[in-house]
């Protein structure tokens, strides 16, 4: 600890401002590795080329000084992720900043997975190469003590998580995060249900209007709405207040009693949605309530800035402006080209106006860097994303000033493949084709394509030691396997691919809804029929017909499934062990029994009798999204996720199965419950992707291959938004609806205008997720025009650059 000179209050050795009275302390470190030795270890160590003749810029980037702020335009496939990590190692081995004084953010828990990885693994091989090096004792003695898991590493909620609950005062309980479909089940008790607004007309008139739907609206749905509408005033920092006394429609008013219901809630039970944690993180800086965890926080480092919302912006700028004071600085990076979240709230003007935005609030002149070497991509790859992403003029308005194209940077491989495209005239032949064209690339010698106007041959194949089916790609609008029962793409291609001996197999978890999935009907079944015989306790509860007829259809799944159930298992057959669960839990038993189980506990003895869920990695995250639905309980239940059997007190037998099947099933049945990317770390080697284009941010691979119309056979003003948007959609709309009331109101773009450049954003990063080979395929009706898409070339005013899209691409 270190004291103040002026109050004398202890500090942390690594403050800069006394935490009680805000007196300057900082004590600053000497340099321990010079620049040039640390870029000398980089390259020859890490083999990474940061050299100034190599890429001048990432240089800049990574060795600015530590008290210079930044602003990095980075590029797909530029390294933005080298730059962050190295920059981080650079400030603690050149500069001597101790790592607790650094905090690094990103937007998907993924990406922080990554980056922390990237920082804790060079910066382990960059300590073992400089305590091997010719440095003083006293140095050697510092790095071998060095801890780079000090580090403040993640996406900003946890970051908030984190931070809120180490810096709490006693008797606080630390903040409690709960999952999106607990704040479906809530908004639908305490929302809808408890104010009686869940029939209310005005209320569903105004839903609807957000909307912008003319199909049913399902109860489901009006929460979603709700909560989305929710999250825009805080990510927003709507004048909530002055929005419900001018709103002229009466649904508004009723939308805000339903969303204060739902925070009142939360409030009372300590919990938080990952909005109103950001909020109290924000509000808590504001007050000065963290200034003793401030005091030693020098840097910040935001990644993917371009999906920042207001409120977001609000957090960091509080942190940036005591980090400067600190005599530290704040680095942001990212891509306006690649901004895809403004549906979570994201505002992609934000980050294009950066630099005016903290200059005006915080006084700063942050230098801005490009990063426009492609490492990543073929030069065809790189040629073709340019051209695509200069062909909308209307689009150029809102990228950032004076943005280079992207330049090819990688090392030449000869032949490169040309951007290739298989149109068909239905889903049927192209699901048939691209099948044939996946096998022969992984399994066969290779696919051979003629181009006769270049006299070349290619062929496309995947490399049979180092590579496998996961270097194949194949991105979707959406990766759905069904559209209201009609067949996609994405199933078609599932069923081909089973056809191969041996099989293909694709890795697809977020194909079908989660409810309609058949090992989960099979699970979800058998956990109702243990616990609930008869639906005895279901029928009683006041659920929607919907929900309760999905559960009945579960139920029946089960019943069959134990009919037809030969597996083994060391505790008897399935059929013994649902007879002896419902004997227990049926009132009325004769034999006395107190005892409480965990429905997790349950949830593991049951999938003995369902081998899929023991080794196939598809059901091994819906398993793990099943389990985590039941955990939600631990924090916000009264049972914590378990069923009191007790033969003298049924009510409580009753009780905690009507909160196990009010909070797990019926979320679950509902369509809350959905398989997200947080559930599977690492993508199966052994199976070919089939992912949605935002799911597929981030990665790259050797072959992808873009869906740009595989549904699209007409003009049908259904589908427009997909592909050729005809007015504003329902983000654009609730944005509209509140943008009025908040600093945001300056932005003045269009809703339709949003929603083209949304898709033009879209189809430039699946583009640019392709290494070696991109492949576009669809409809023949889209290759010849009579559908337009933003994707094969078509600008917001009807005209379609043929020649810069599907002209350059040789078709197969």
């Amino acid at each position: 600890m270190i004291h103040c000179p002026v109050c004398g209050a202890e500090n942390p050795v690594d403050s800069f401002f006394c935490g009680r009275c805000g007196e300057k302390i900082i004590i600053e470190k000497r340099s321990l590795i010079d620049w040039p030795d640390f870029e000398k270890a980089v390259i020859d160590r890490l083999k990474r080329n940061i050299g100034k003749e190599e890429d001048d810029n990432q240089n800049r980037a990574i060795g600015a000084p530590i008290n210079s702020s930044l602003f990095v335009v980075a590029g797909p496939g530029s390294g933005k992720t080298t730059v962050v990590a190295l920059r981080i190692l650079k400030l603690i081995f050149v500069d001597g900043i101790d790592p607790s004084c650094i905090i690094a953010t990103t937007f998907t828990r993924k990406a922080a997975a990554e980056l922390r990885s990237r920082i804790l693994g060079w910066g382990d091989q960059l300590k073992q190469w400089f305590i091997t090096g010719s440095i003083s004792e006293s140095d050697r003695e510092w790095l071998k003590k060095l801890d780079l898991n000090r580090i403040i590493t993640g996406t900003l909620d946890e970051i908030a998580e984190t931070i809120l609950g180490e810096n709490r005062f006693p008797g606080d309980t630390p903040p409690i995060i709960i999952e999106n479909f607990v704040s479906k089940v809530l908004m639908l008790k305490c929302g809808l249900l408890q104010t009686n607004l869940h029939s209310d007309m005005n209320l569903e008139n105004f839903i609807i209007f957000l909307r912008d739907s003319k199909w049913e609206l399902t109860i489901s749905e009006k929460c979603s709405i709700l909560l989305e509408l929710k999250d825009r005033f805080l990510h927003d920092r709507v004048d909530v207040r002055e929005y419900r006394s001018d709103s002229r429609h009466a649904g508004a008013r009723l939308a805000c009693e339903a969303i204060g219901a739902y925070i009142v809630e939360l409030k009372k039970k300590d919990l938080f949605d990952f909005a109103l944690l950001e909020l109290r993180l924000f509000n808590d800086l504001k007050n000065g309530l963290l200034n003793e965890f401030l005091g030693s926080i020098r840097f910040l480092l935001v990644d993917e800035y371009q999906d920042t919302n207001l409120l977001q912006e609000g957090i960091y700028f509080e942190i940036a402006n005591v980090v400067t004071r600190n005599d530290g600085s704040i680095t942001v990076v990212g891509d306006d080209d690649q901004s895809l979240y403004r549906f979570r709230g994201a505002t992609v003007d934000l980050f294009k106006t950066f630099q005016e935005r903290v200059s005006e609030q915080l006084g700063l002149n942050p230098s801005q860097i490009f990063l426009s070497n492609n490492y990543r991509s073929t030069s065809t790859i790189v040629n073709f994303c340019n051209d695509f992403i200069r062909l909308d003029q209307n689009y150029q308005k809102t990228r950032v000033k004076e943005k280079p194209s992207v330049r090819p940077a990688r090392a030449r491989r000869n032949p490169e493949f040309p951007v290739i495209g298989m149109f068909r005239p239905n889903v049927d032949q192209l699901a048939q084709d691209i099948a044939t064209f996946v096998h022969e690339v992984i399994r066969g010698k290779g696919f051979r394509i003629r181009d006769n106007q270049n006299d070349m041959t290619y062929t496309i194949r995947v490399d049979a030691d180092r590579g496998g089916p996961a270097d194949v790609a194949l991105l979707f609008h959406s990766p759905r396997e069904y559209s209201y029962e009609r067949r996609r793409l994405p199933l078609l291609l599932r069923e081909e691919f089973s056809k191969f001996l041996p099989p293909l197999l694709v890795f697809n978890p977020r194909g079908q809804n989660f409810e309609e999935i058949p090992t989960v009907k099979i699970l979800c079944g058998l956990l109702l029929e243990c616990i609930d015989p008869g639906s005895r306790v279901q029928n009683a509860l006041n659920l929607s017909s919907a929900a309760h007829e999905v559960m009945e259809k579960w139920r029946e799944t089960a019943r069959r499934y134990v009919e037809t159930n030969h597996v083994s298992s060391s505790m008897g057959s399935l059929r013994s062990f649902i007879d002896t669960w419902q004997k227990r839990s049926t009132p009325g038993m004769k034999r006395k029994v107190n005892m409480n189980v965990s429905l997790i506990a349950l949830v593991y003895k049951l999938i003995t009798w369902i081998p899929p869920m023991q080794d196939d990695i598809e059901n091994l995250v819906y398993l793990e999204a099943i389990v985590r639905t039941i955990n939600q309980l631990n924090p916000s239940g009264r049972y914590g996720g378990h069923i009191v059997l007790n033969s003298e007190k049924l009510w409580l037998q009753q009780d905690s199965i009507e909160e196990a099947i009010y909070s797990i099933f019926f979320p679950m049945a509902s369509g809350a419950v959905e398989v997200n990317e947080d559930l599977f770390e690492t993508l199966p080697r052994d199976r070919v992707n089939c992912m949605s284009i935002h799911q597929s941010k981030g990665l790259e691979f050797p072959l992808v291959i873009v869906d740009v119309g595989s549904e699209f056979l007409g003009d049908n003003e259904m589908q427009a938004f997909k592909r050729f948007p005809r007015r504003g959609g329902r983000t654009s709309r609730i944005e509209d609806e509140t943008r009025d009331y908040s600093d945001l109101r300056f932005f003045t773009r269009t809703g339709l205008d949003r929603e083209f450049d949304d898709l033009i954003r879209l189809y430039f990063e699946a583009y640019s997720r392709a290494k070696d080979c991109l492949m576009l395929v669809g409809l023949e009706s889209v290759k010849s025009g009579r559908v337009p898409h933003v994707a094969t070339g078509w600008d917001r005013n009807r005209t379609w650059f043929w020649r810069h899209t599907l002209g350059n691409v040789l078709y197969i």
